[in-house]
């Protein structure tokens, strides 16, 4: 007979997790739903309201003795989560059929507490795909004061009660969806946003500590020579690959400065270089850095220098990467241009392979979206003239939070949002697929510039609102259209105006979209002109490289302006930037008049 292994049986033999007191008082709760229903249908009130104050103690009964026995878990909180929202949709409507004229009479306050129930766990659901199961102190107050004053109502009493509970219901509700755009991962018995902030620093310090041992670790074995020097030189920290440069052991190197390692002259140039990057703040570089080892010998470094600040943003020393160049000097150029080919080609077959499993995996869902928005709608349709009725006889009303004649008119608007956005999501996908496979697409429409530019801002607008008070736009007249694609073309425009959003410092700055022909009037030019931040002059030649980018720190990756610059040359035009840091940026893109045989050109 084979062996068992001691972890496995242990494993086997364990108890049911989910088989505890508080799990079981929650299946009861759920279990108690179906007889609400039963004793409604029946209308008997009172054996329905002595249900409900059971199903209220067991509620409260649950959470006290998981937190008692020490059996709070993911499992419990979620039950509970789904035995509360399956509580706040059945009793309402057990409770029209029984008490109708005291639901009438506060359907308003009903709507807002099941509303600013079922909205922050609907969020929740979208979010992490789970029911959320936070357990705030402020959901468990406003479910405790809306289960009493509920028994009050049921029992004739005052409407006052439940009124104040509504409004603590709200209240809650309105934490838990800010809970929600918090925490970036499901989280269970989050007591209060406060608890959701104190939760996310959390994870943000540990991926930092993590971080900063990776990067010593990371240093401490890559190829290239890694150094630390302290304001007047000395070094402080520096890698294995150094010490294998300059032939000297690590208790040898530790508190070197660097005139004891190179000539006089060298010495005050690396002084020069030094000064430079702590005036100014910026990366310095510098090439054929002569270096004398150990054993005299001389030998050549090239080497990128940044600014160490400590917590307060003070300069305290250099940090260098270095690769010893004596070998390679003579033929330095040739290899930067090979090596920088290879890097770039590998991260094409990289995207390559990112975008054939992102298309299939974003479709998919978008496809649902898309599929499932007509039906909403139609199923707002078929509801509207009901809630008309409801609106001519009783007057106004509340839903979601929002007056019915305010909602009535938004939700269309919200219908169009949710399909155009969704058509977005897919023309992207179309142009990350078409950015790594060759040929060109369809570009035979006749596309008016003018109506690009309207259609871009439009769906833009939330993010241009929010980045800037100053956003002029200036259509020029008659513009000659010209042949391309609409959508594409549409994808240049709004990565141009996202691009100077996000240059912006504050609200105050502007955005200039211009549109024209050029003075030799064979091109139709679309400019996009920001006061932001600009773009360093290092940098610029550069901006239109995949992958490459200046905002890693906010999610860039790069492939932006060249898909853009890839768009505007399938249409036989050119793009250009000019930019001075601190004043902004203009971004030029020329698109091709296309003549006809007399040489004409079609007019909008």
């Amino acid at each position: 007979m084979a062996k068992i292994d001691p972890i496995e049986s242990q494993v086997e033999n364990a108890p049911i997790a989910w088989f505890t007191l508080p799990n079981c008082l929650t299946f009861a709760r759920m279990l108690m739903l179906p007889f609400l229903v039963v004793l409604t249908w029946q209308a008997e009130r009172s054996l329905f309201s002595s249900l409900f104050i059971a199903l209220f103690v067991l509620s409260s009964a649950d959470g006290f003795f998981a937190r008692r026995r020490g059996q709070v878990s993911e499992l419990g909180a979620e039950l509970d989560s789904w035995a509360v929202s399956a509580s706040y949709i059945i009793v309402p409507l057990c409770a029209l059929k029984l008490w109708p004229e005291i639901v009438n009479q506060e359907a308003p306050y009903i709507m807002a507490v099941v509303g600013f129930h079922v909205v922050p766990a609907s969020v929740g659901l979208l979010k992490y795909s789970r029911m959320t199961s936070y357990n705030t102190w402020g959901s468990n107050v406003a479910a405790a004061l809306v289960g009493v004053s509920t028994v009050v109502l049921m029992f004739g009493g005052p409407t006052w009660p439940f009124r104040i509970a509504t409004i603590f219901a709200i209240l809650a509700g309105i934490e838990e969806i800010f809970m929600t755009s918090i925490l970036r991962q499901w989280e269970p018995d989050v007591p209060t946003i406060w608890h959701a902030m104190n939760i996310e620093r959390a994870k943000v310090e540990t991926a930092l500590k993590e971080s900063e041992e990776k990067y010593r670790e990371v240093l401490a074995n890559i190829e290239d020579g890694y150094f630390e020097v302290d304001l007047a030189g000395n070094l402080m920290f520096f890698n294995q690959t150094l010490c294998k440069y300059l032939g000297y052991t690590e208790d040898e190197l530790l508190g070197k400065n660097n005139r004891d390692i190179m000539s006089e002259s060298q010495a005050q140039k690396t002084y020069d270089t030094f000064n430079e990057v702590f005036r100014t703040g910026q990366t310095g570089f510098a090439r054929d850095w002569e270096v004398v080892c150990k054993d005299g010998k001389k030998i050549f470094f090239e080497l990128t220098i940044t600014l160490i600040r400590n917590s307060r943003g003070k300069a305290i020393g250099f940090r260098c990467f270095g690769r010893d160049t004596t070998e390679l000097k003579q033929a330095e150029e040739q290899a930067r241009l090979h090596q920088e080919q290879l890097y770039q080609a590998s991260k094409m077959v990289a995207l390559g392979i990112l975008v054939s499993g992102m298309a299939h995996d974003i479709n998919n869902p978008n496809n649902f979206i898309m599929l499932n928005t007509p039906l909403l709608k139609e199923a707002w349709e078929g509801a509207l003239p009901i809630l008309e009725d409801y609106y001519q006889e009783n007057g106004e009303f509340v839903i979601a939070g929002m007056n019915f004649t305010e909602l009535r008119a938004r939700i269309p608007g919200l219908f169009e949002g949710i399909t155009d956005g969704s058509t977005r999501i897919k023309q992207i996908v179309d142009d990350l697929k078409t950015f790594v496979r060759k040929g060109t697409p369809d570009m035979t429409e006749q596309v008016d510039v003018n109506a690009v530019i309207k259609s871009s801002i439009s769906l833009i607008s939330p993010m241009i609102q929010k980045s800037t008070s100053r956003f002029y736009v200036n259509y020029a007249d008659n513009l000659p259209v010209i042949i391309g694609n609409l959508h594409r073309l549409e994808q240049v425009v709004i990565n141009l105006i996202q691009n100077a959003c996000q240059a912006l410092p504050n609200t105050q700055h502007a955005i200039y979209v211009t549109s024209g022909v050029d003075a030799k009037g064979r091109n139709v030019f679309i400019k996009v002109e920001d006061e932001g931040k600009g773009i360093p002059a290092e940098s610029l030649p550069h901006i239109s490289d995949a992958f490459y980018t200046t905002n890693y720190e906010t999610g860039g990756v790069g492939l932006g302006l060249s898909i853009t610059s890839k768009i505007v040359e399938q249409h036989g035009g050119q793009i250009k930037f000019s930019s001075q840091e601190g004043k902004g940026t203009i971004a030029t893109v020329d698109l091709p008049i296309r003549r006809n045989a007399k040489g004409s050109s079609g007019v909008t």
